[in-house]
């Protein structure tokens, strides 16, 4: 009987090892793609882009409209309206300071002021803040006025913010400011203020008109003899709003647009001239909003129109908001997400 030796042949030198992979490589390989094609499939399947870009729609807008209050020095707010999921962002800007510290009365962007009814100097040294506008130095009637009916950006038709600081020698009927015949502010005798605004209106045939005016009125002792008083009236297309020191004295609701400026701005005057000093006069408009939406897959849970507010730092107005301010988003899917603006204005 013939054993039959197996022989064993060496590869030439040269020659690398043989390529393909075996059985149990194959297996591995196969195992390893499986769990990796498995979990991606189910971190996919659980990626909503919906939801993703919803939270990311809102926190942009919120720190958006944070950057153009601080770059600005103006306020600015986000709208949201949960019915139709918008999202609409709206700044302000500083559009004429008047600091009256010379008597050629500059203002910023070359707008300076013009005197009429006035025998002699027309500041006062004991100002809010350095030098006053003093009325009541003038005569009968004396006033200062701004023409800012050349320049576009002093529009007040989508909202304004007109700040100034007071301080009455007495408490009379007067005229404190006129601006362009659309804001009128008003002294009353028992030291309260009135605003009135003027609405825009379009008649049958589709043209802008002058429409009704809104009537506010403070209570009583805003102003005091021989005290200043920071006065600031606020309008944005939802609430008109006087303030004083900061505190809101008086408001009501409005939406609607505001007639064009067809005059100067102008402080004093009137058929009684206001008796005191004027300072620190800051004019602010709003400026172009930007409107978004959120995907058909996700929903504001706030019941109505609610809006978060920041103010000329880029804090969240105290005015308007007591502490932070919680934005719930509800996914179809049966999920949620939670945003969170702080006090200072940032975003969780």
């Amino acid at each position: 009987m013939t054993l039959a030796r197996t022989r064993l042949t060496r590869r030439p030198s040269g020659e690398g090892p043989r390529g393909g992979f075996t059985i149990m490589e194959l297996m591995v390989v196969m195992l390893i793609m499986g769990l990796v094609l498995g979990a991606g499939i189910g971190a996919f399947a659980s990626f909503d882009p919906g939801s993703s870009s919803a939270r990311g729609l809102v926190a942009n807008a919120l720190r958006q409209a944070r950057n153009e209050a601080v770059a600005h020095r103006a306020p600015a707010r986000v709208a949201f309206d949960p019915l139709t999921g918008s999202i609409r962002s709206e700044g302000y800007r500083v559009v004429g300071t008047w600091r009256f510290e010379e008597e050629s009365l500059p203002g910023a962007g070359g707008v300076d002021g013009f005197p009429d009814g006035f025998p002699g100097t027309i500041l006062s040294d004991d100002g809010f803040i350095g030098r006053a506008l003093d009325l009541d130095l003038g005569g009968r009637g004396a006033k200062v006025s701004f023409d800012l009916t050349e320049d576009p950006a002093f529009a007040v038709r989508r909202g304004f913010r007109l700040a100034m600081a007071l301080r009455p020698l007495e408490v009379e009927e007067a005229r404190i400011a006129d601006l362009g015949g659309v804001v009128l502010v008003d002294a009353r005798a028992d030291g309260s203020v009135e605003v009135g605004v003027v609405t825009r209106r379009v008649d049958e045939l589709g043209r802008s008109r002058a429409g009704e005016r809104l009537v506010l009125r403070t209570r009583p002792g805003v102003l005091e003899p021989e005290r200043w008083v920071q006065l600031e009236v606020r309008y944005d297309r939802q609430r008109l709003v006087a303030l004083a020191n900061g505190v809101p004295v008086a408001e009501r609701g409005e939406t609607r647009e505001l007639w064009r400026l067809s005059s100067a701005f102008v402080l004093g005057g009137g058929r009684s001239r206001f008796s005191g000093r004027v300072d620190d006069v800051v004019l602010s408009t709003a400026t172009t909003s930007v409107e978004t939406k959120l995907p058909p897959t996700v929903q504001f849970a706030a019941p109505g129109p609610f809006e978060v507010r920041f103010d000329e730092g880029g804090r969240l107005d105290p005015v308007i908001h007591a502490g932070p301010v919680e934005i719930a988003l509800e996914f179809d899917d049966g999920g949620s997400a939670l945003l969170e603006v702080l006090r200072m204005g940032t975003v969780e």
